[in-house]
């Protein structure tokens, strides 16, 4: 099959229904007080309708119908444009859908295919204003992770994220656009390994691992840490990539002297979910996070946010201490008069 698709065949495919598509893929919705956003019934992924765009809160992924063909089908951007036309075509890897029978947080079977990283832009300007001007987050900590290439910015201005295996190589990234405001594409990059989460590494002598859901929030409670007067450099933090714990898994098994897991999550539905045990209509009970690891011997604790996540924190606290700042500014100007 030729690896070129034509534009007419993109906007062909960009104009099927999301919600029509996905019904035909045999998934099931439901509304919970608006018509216009409906939920796939059991899992935490949403689709709007007049956007004709989906999102998933336990990976923090999302788009439009194409990208949609691309994680929930396990296609190719072609083979996504091609189905969507209506031609046949077979799949690289299992489609997301029969490994999330049991919920977002299944194990997932991983690409076989190697992961590409996206091609880096010669300067990383927009990345570094993005999360240093928008997202507040502490510039000395932006430009470490780029040092160890761990973040950078690709050819369309989006902030990649990488994730290493246990040889060195990446093995994980994740794409987020730089746009605050408008069309915001979040995703992974194809036949990224989920075992590798992105990873701010601590001092060989800490026990000590924070677990969050994203990257952001990763580089968020290390600038809390660092503004509050504490060594943002001495413990482990890493990101699942979402919700499923096999990023922590793997952590886990490269780092044996780790003692305290503090559950980062995200302070909402699915982040406070996941770490509490859960009766199942069966009557079975799903084990949360908190008890899974303590009954492997380690010591845990919850680390939540005050808001939603702790780049919210860090942005509310920010912008108090620039409030204070320039109450204290203009206080000394009246003195001064």
């Amino acid at each position: 099959m030729s690896n070129y698709v034509s534009k007419e065949m993109i906007n062909k495919a960009m104009g099927v229904n999301l919600l029509e598509y996905a019904k035909s893929l045999g998934m099931e919705f439901e509304s919970r007080g608006s018509n216009d956003t409906l939920y796939w019934k059991g899992h935490s992924l949403n689709i709007t309708q007049s956007k004709n765009i989906y999102y998933r809160f336990s990976d923090n992924t999302g788009g439009n119908v194409i990208n949609f063909a691309m994680e929930i089908e396990g296609l190719s951007f072609t083979e996504a444009v091609r189905k969507l036309c209506g031609e046949e075509v077979q799949k690289n890897y299992q489609s997301s859908l029969t490994v999330a029978a049991s919920g977002d947080t299944a194990p997932i079977q991983q690409p076989k295919e190697k992961m590409v990283l996206p091609k880096a832009n010669e300067k990383a300007s927009r990345v570094f204003a993005y999360l240093v001007k928008t997202r507040k987050i502490d510039p000395e900590i932006v430009s470490k992770m780029m040092q160890e290439r761990r973040i950078y910015e690709n050819d369309k201005h989006s902030c990649v994220f990488v994730g290493y295996n246990e040889k060195g190589k990446p093995g994980y990234a994740s794409v987020r656009s730089t746009n605050a405001e408008g069309n915001v594409y979040r995703g992974e990059v194809k036949n990224s390994d989920k075992r590798f989460g992105f990873t701010m590494r601590g001092l060989p002598k800490s026990d000590t691992v924070y677990v969050f859901e994203a990257p952001i929030d990763v580089l968020s409670h290390a600038s809390l840490m660092k503004l509050g007067g504490g060594d943002w450099q001495e413990d482990w933090r890493i990101s699942l990539g979402g919700t499923a714990d096999l990023a922590l898994q793997q952590f886990l098994k490269t780092h044996p002297w780790i003692k305290n897991i503090h559950f980062a999550t995200d302070n909402d539905l699915q982040g406070n979910k996941v770490l509490k045990n859960e009766r199942k209509k069966d009557g079975t009970i799903k084990i949360g996070y908190m008890k899974k690891y303590k009954d492997m011997g380690y010591e845990t604790y919850r680390e939540e946010p005050l808001h939603k996540d702790f780049n919210e924190d860090l942005k509310f606290y920010v912008k108090q201490m620039e409030e204070i700042e320039q109450t204290q500014v203009m206080g000394e100007a009246e003195v001064q008069m």
